[in-house]
């Protein structure tokens, strides 16, 4: 079986949920302004995902990013081992809720357009860091794109949008929008 179209009309929620009911095993390929994204499938279980940035289970929750880009669904694939053992049912419900989070915060830049920098703190106050902060931060030293930080962290979108956040929050670093 292959399926191809544009998730505008079809909505990755909506195909994810398409390809269980008919329990098709492949790989759901989908393109898009951040690059390329795979699903693959088990008699129509989500069991393995890779993005640009991750794979595994933070890869499968970025490719909820596309909103825009084109899918094409192929059934002759070697399968990844198994990678991602949640539901489907559990797997959308998280991943719709990141995304309708992040399109809530009304930044919708390209993570090659937005640069991470260190900020300027004088306080003395202590600031209790997570584990993600930390990493991010030490990765921060230079201005940075945060593109490049994906790149390098590997725990996904989501989580390392997390973890900016914190960071902006305490005052330890600023992002700003490259001039293009």
């Amino acid at each position: 079986m292959e399926l191809r179209g544009d998730l505008q009309s079809f909505p990755l929620a909506q195909l994810i949920q398409t390809l269980d009911n008919a329990q098709r095993t492949g790989k759901l390929s989908i393109e898009g302004h951040l690059g390329s994204f795979a699903i693959f499938f088990q008699k129509g279980r989500v069991i393995h995902a890779q993005s640009p940035y991750s794979s595994g289970l933070p890869a499968f929750f970025d490719a909820f990013l596309e909103r825009d880009g084109t899918f094409n669904f192929v059934s002759n694939v070697i399968m990844p081992p198994r990678r991602i053992t949640q539901s489907n049912t559990s797997l959308l419900i998280e991943a719709t809720g990141l995304a309708d989070e992040y399109a809530r915060s009304g930044i919708h830049t390209k993570p090659s357009e937005l640069h991470v920098s260190l900020a300027e703190n004088d306080s003395d106050a202590t600031v209790t860091l997570t584990a993600d902060e930390f990493l991010l931060l030490r990765k921060a030293g230079e201005p940075e794109s945060f593109d490049r930080i994906l790149k390098e962290a590997e725990f996904g979108f989501f989580r390392a949008w997390t973890a900016l956040n914190g960071l902006v929050d305490k005052n330890m670093i600023t992002l700003s929008k490259s001039e293009a």
